[in-house]
């Protein structure tokens, strides 16, 4: 089946070169992975025959099951340990800090002391973050004759610097961060071969390994890219503050007085620390994790830790970012939850909106099931307390994930300051501190493990001060009596409750003489499941108990003897476990008795397995369920903002991706074979146009018919219909390649035949947007040879701005998406295709309109520059239609059937008539077009028109040089044999050559939705249609200059509706800035935040209206496009006035958003 081969086929999207070159100031965080062959062992024969090691495919796949943790970027690394032995580095980039560069990429493979005796060949495969990196390598450089220079800014080369110079096993004691690494030190000159791998001391980041059947080492930032690959009874995890080597195992190297003195008791001959000293030592916690070069913010759960971590950064945020750019705060519960409503307080309370975007995900107890094995699953536990913790933990990260790829947050205060409710229950304060070693010695298991996987999954990194080492040092060295709870102070949510130390540490203003407020303060610890809504886990608990039979759980020990499932919830968990993670569940260390209290010194009753056993002691002011006076009233924000936001980079595998995102495999297979713009970001659940391989909802309103396009209903049955008939069933990669070619030559055929192309034009199928820039270029050679030998070629395009944003970068031979369809992830720093080199072709690039937005004559022009070039080869690369219909006065032809010039013109849009067509193709133009904008196919399918003469010339002709022109690094990456039409006979078999994947199912089942639009509207007369887009134009121009004082028809052509927006006080038009917010507005339900709507005004806020993304027209305004599609179109010839009542909603929500701009603006929206 196909689904067998849904991650070769569309391997190519996956492959990367290995890059070590290094340059500044780059951190990253990420998933790693490492093999070594074991020639440490006296059994040691010979190298492992396992796949990790010896395959690259294997290698790379594995390391992208952790993609999540990274999905800046994907490296491997291969090597010889020994003549006789080999390592290999897998390594998935999060960048966080100087995000654009990529030289500092892992795995580090480096050489100190090169050519000397003392040469030593380190490799290191690190995730997490070192903040001590300047001033450790300054100690060795100073203090140890260190005289490597560093390569990178980058904390984590300096792990390999200091275990070069000072051994690692004493580097290793000082670092300070976060982190989990493997280093490997090739053996010379009689030198032996060292392997050594280690976990920070708390065991924020997580690190595991095994061994394969044949005894080498593999070693992981999580259990899933170890299945299969290792012998699952012999994984383990390195403990927190452990290191290993193949020589010791594992050996803790962290081993602090406090945790480990049944003696340590500093204030029994010394004064406690003082309160400053304490508030300072956490403001440096929080300070030293401040740094970062995106975009971040903080969770804000309304419990007390997270108001103290909120409280102590506001002041060094708004001084070092100044108070014009508030920080994003994620709060997530249902509505009106304990969480909710603190967390409001809080915002009010440092400042309100002007300092803090909060930014929180209500959610309902429906939600929860249905995400369970996907949290399993990434969590890779079975632990019922930490599954139910980590569901709303998922749907924060998820919604800050969206927005940042850093967040500080409060976790570890409870294992410092006694933050539980059974320690009202301990005897005496030595009970409490032992108890306090305990509970943090199993953070890196339970809450750290959460916290780690939770945000992870949403590429999310966190960052937890309360767990700064010197911090929880100077805690854990106070008088342990301070931290005594009181039963009857919980009972009256009084001084003397849980934390209390810690409450009045932070009860005084901040440096902006914000406070607390005394509610937020001082309310119950609740566990985040309990504290975002209380009726939730109930639910979730008698739904899972209905999934599991009495005699399932009557066998649940002989099932599962290890561990044994105590409660149909746990045995739930279990089963959903071991489906993948068979094998491992003695990996997981739950709880003792199945709760965090089980294991104390003392009895206590606070805590059952199924959770907190008195729900009654949350109920004080923030647990009632109306809101009081001690809460904020400001409304929440029920959904997540779409944004414009930049996106830095995208994952390699597009149907993976869209797979975990919960898109089906035919809805993943129609984002495969792009460029960037298809594949689902894994943040978001979208593509970077914020839409789904799905049709909208049916009371949704599509207008947009631009590159943002879902799938119409008809062109997702018909894409279906496709997968499921000529693809679902093909068993190899052969058969698939088979299939696909008798589907392409039927697709071309089709689209020759609706568009009624005359005979001898051809079709070639372009799988992205650059691709219909490059042919042309390639083409260029056949139609002039003389180009082939160093006479240049002119590449002249128009319309600038109005044109795709990647069309002139294209023109000039450069990349210019992140990805190609058959290669998949353009290796960093490459820029331009092999063969379309520098110095035989020249771009030049002419814009649409003048700054005040009067139109260019931009074909005159290009005709004027191109008589100046003189000799060279010129490509006139003309537009019939940009964003806002906007045309050349002149369609450029080609010069002596394209000996002389080639005519190439840009008719993506669709918006044409047959005539017209047929006269560009009559005059030997290359026709571009799309079925992604007026046919309303998903994004990218694509193709060129070859008129009959060059047709025939390319025939003829032997293909062009140079001959790197058709590998993956060239055209190769974009085509195989199969789009191309018989023209290109000669150059097919060079395409097959190159190593790239060459089943493109991702295109043909996007044309297939496309000819869906097609084929629909062939069957009205020319006539009819240009009838029908005049009469539905000067309808909605007309609804549109119905309301005057808010909008302004700017530009009307054919089927687009160009529209300007002004601003509530009449002095001018919204910028294009603004026009994103609109845009966004456009697609969400935002009635909530205009409460003064007349009824008529919120039914149309609460309708979702997909428009044309913002055009920076002028530099006095943008506009918003209302465009009809070909699904539009064909509503609208058979029900006129349905489909105008739709574009009548589109316009009247436009113009209530511009009437209520600003509310909107200072909404949570």
């Amino acid at each position: 089946m196909l689904r067998s081969l849904s991650r070769t086929a569309s391997r190519a999207l996956t492959k990367t070169k290995t890059n070590t070159t290094s340059s500044n100031n780059t951190k990253r965080h990420c998933g790693l992975l490492a093999a070594v062959d074991n020639v440490w062992s006296p059994t040691y024969t010979g190298p492992s025959q396992s796949a990790i090691l010896t395959d690259e495919y294997t290698l790379r796949s594995a390391t992208g099951t952790m993609i999540h943790r990274g999905p800046d970027g994907r490296h491997t690394a291969r090597g010889s340990l020994t003549s006789n032995a080999h390592w290999v580095m897998g390594h998935q980039r999060l960048a966080i800090v100087d995000p654009d560069s990529h030289a500092a990429d892992m795995p580090f493979l480096l050489t100190f002391g090169a050519g000397s005796e003392n040469e030593q060949r380190v490799k290191l495969a690190a995730n997490g973050e070192i903040y001590n990196h300047k001033i450790l390598y300054q100690d060795i450089v100073d203090n140890h004759g260190w005289t490597e220079e560093r390569i990178s800014a980058s904390d984590c080369e300096v792990i390999a610097h200091a275990c070069a110079c000072l051994g690692p096993k004493e580097a290793v004691k000082r670092l300070d961060g976060m982190f989990a690494f493997c280093l490997f030190e090739e053996a010379k000159d009689g030198q032996p071969a060292a392997a050594f791998a280690a976990r920070d001391p708390v065991g924020i980041k997580p690190l595991y390994y095994g061994t394969t059947q044949d005894g080498a080492y593999v070693f992981a930032s999580e259990l899933k890219a170890l299945v299969g690959h290792v012998v699952p009874s012999s994984v383990e995890a390195v403990p927190p503050g452990h290191y290993w080597t193949p020589q010791t195992g594992l050996v803790r190297y962290h081993s602090p007085e406090w945790n480990f003195s049944e003696d340590y008791a500093p204030w029994e001959t010394k004064e406690n620390p003082t309160d400053d000293e304490i508030r300072e030592a956490f403001r440096a916690a929080v300070s030293k994790r401040m740094m970062a070069d995106v975009d971040y913010g903080f969770f804000l759960s309304g419990g007390v830790d997270s108001c103290i971590v909120s409280h102590a950064l506001m002041p060094m945020y708004r001084e070092e970012t100044g108070d014009d750019r508030p920080i994003p705060a994620f709060t997530v519960g249902m509505e009106d939850s304990p969480d909710m409503m603190a967390a409001r307080a809080m915002v009010d309370a440092l400042g309100g909106d002007k300092y803090i975007d909060h930014r929180p995900r209500v959610f309902t107890g429906d939600e929860v099931f249905g995400l369970i094995p996907k949290i399993i699953y990434h969590m890779e536990t079975y632990e019922a307390e930490l599954i139910r913790s980590a569901i709303p933990n998922w749907l924060l990260a998820e919604r800050a994930g969206a927005d940042v790829k850093m967040v500080l947050t409060g976790e570890g205060s409870d294992e410092l300051f006694a933050g539980y409710l059974y320690f009202m229950d301990a005897k005496t304060p030595r009970h409490i501190q032992n108890e306090l070693r305990r509970i943090y010695n199993m953070l890196g298991d339970i809450n750290l493990h959460r916290t780690d996987r939770m945000t992870m999954a949403h590429s999310l990194e966190a960052r937890v001060p309360f767990l700064d080492t010197k911090f929880t040092e100077l805690i854990m060295s106070v008088d342990p009596s301070v931290k005594i709870v009181d039963r009857e102070a919980v009972a009256t949510n009084s001084e003397g409750r849980e934390k209390t130390f810690l409450r009045k540490l932070f009860e005084g203003p901040n440096a902006n003489g914000d406070s607390i407020p005394h509610p937020v303060l001082w309310r119950a610890k609740a566990m985040q499941c309990e504290g975002v809504g209380e009726d939730w886990v109930s639910m979730l608990q008698r739904k899972v108990a209905e999934e599991v039979s009495d005699a399932e759980m009557d066998n649940a020990a002989t099932l599962y003897p290890l561990n044994t499932p105590h409660t149909k919830e746990e045995l739930y968990y279990r089963r959903i476990f071991e489906e993948t993670y068979s094998g491992m569940a003695h990996v997981i260390n739950p709880w003792e008795g199945g709760c965090r209290a089980a294991g104390a010194a003392w009895e206590s009753d606070s805590y059952t397995r199924e959770g907190l056993a008195n729900t009654n002691v949350l109920t004080h002011a923030f647990q009632n369920k109306s809101r009081s006076a001690a809460f904020s009233t400001m409304a929440n924000n029920q959904g997540g903002k779409r944004s414009f936001s930049s996106v830095a980079a995208y994952r390699d595998d597009a149907i993976q991706d869209a797979q975990d995102s919960g898109f089906n495999l035919f809805e993943s297979y129609l984002t495969q074979g792009s460029d960037d713009r298809s594949m689902i970001l894994p943040n978001s659940g979208t593509n970077k146009y914020h839409c789904k391989p799905q049709p909208i909802a049916s009371n949704d309103i599509f207008r947009g018919s631009c590159t943002c396009n879902t799938p119409t209903e008809s062109g997702y049955a018909a894409a279906m219909k496709l997968f499921d008939d000529k693809l679902a069933s093909k068993q190899t990669e052969a058969e698939v390649e088979e299939a696909l070619n008798g589907i392409f030559e039927n697709q071309r055929q089709r689209i020759a035949s609706a568009l009624e192309l005359p005979e001898g034009v051809e079709v070639a199928l372009c799988p992205s947007g650059s691709d219909a820039e490059y042919l042309p270029i390639a083409i260029a050679r056949v139609l002039q040879p003389e180009t082939q030998n160093g006479k240049k070629i002119v590449n002249i395009v128009t319309q600038l701005k109005e044109i795709g944003a990647g069309t002139n970068v294209a023109a000039g031979g450069t990349y210019f998406s992140t990805h190609a369809p058959l290669y998949g992830k353009v290796p960093d720093g490459v820029t331009r295709l092999n063969g379309f080199g520098d110095d035989g072709l020249k771009e030049v690039s002419i814009p649409a309109r003048e700054r005040d937005g009067s139109v260019l004559d931009a074909s005159a022009l290009a005709i004027d520059i191109a008589e100046k070039e003189g000799d060279a080869y010129t490509i006139l690369h003309g537009v019939f239609g940009g964003k806002t219909g906007l045309r050349d006065n002149v369609m450029p032809g080609s010069g002596d059937g394209g000996s002389a010039s080639l005519g190439v013109i840009d008719a993506c849009q669709g918006r044409f008539s047959l005539e017209e067509l047929h006269s560009w193709l009559e005059q030997d133009s290359i026709v571009l077009f799309t079925g992604s904008k007026f046919f309303q196919a998903p994004p990218f399918c694509g193709a060129l028109f070859i008129p009959k003469r060059i047709a025939d010339k390319l025939r003829e002709s032997p293909p062009p040089e140079p001959m790197e022109m058709y590998g993956k690094e060239g055209l190769g990456g974009f085509f195989s044999d199969k789009e191309l039409p018989e023209c290109f006979e000669s150059w097919k078999p060079l395409l097959r050559r190159n190593d790239s994947v060459g089943n493109n199912v991702g295109l043909a089942l996007r044309w297939e939705a496309g000819l869906a639009g097609m084929e629909s509207l062939s069957k009205t007369p020319d006539v009819d249609r240009i009838k029908a887009v005049e009469d539905w134009a000067t309808s909605v121009t007309h609804m549109v200059q119905s309301n005057p004082e808010q909008l302004d028809a700017w530009c009307v052509e054919r089927s687009i509706v160009s529209i300007r927006l002004k601003r509530e006080d009449g002095s001018g038009w919204l910028n294009m800035s603004e026009l994103r917010d609109v845009y966004r507005y456009m697609s969400m339900d935002v009635s909530s935040a205009v409460p003064s709507a007349s009824p008529e005004e919120k039914a149309a806020l609460s309708t979702c209206c997909f428009v044309g993304q913002p055009v920076d027209v002028s530099e006095t305004h943008a506009i918003l496009r209302i465009a009809l599609g070909s699904e539009s179109l064909a509503n609208y010839l058979n029900d006129p006035s349905g489909t105008l009542g739709e574009d009548e909603t589109a316009v009247k929500k436009l113009a209530v958003i511009a009437k209520n701009f600003s509310i909107l603006k200072q909404s949570s929206f």
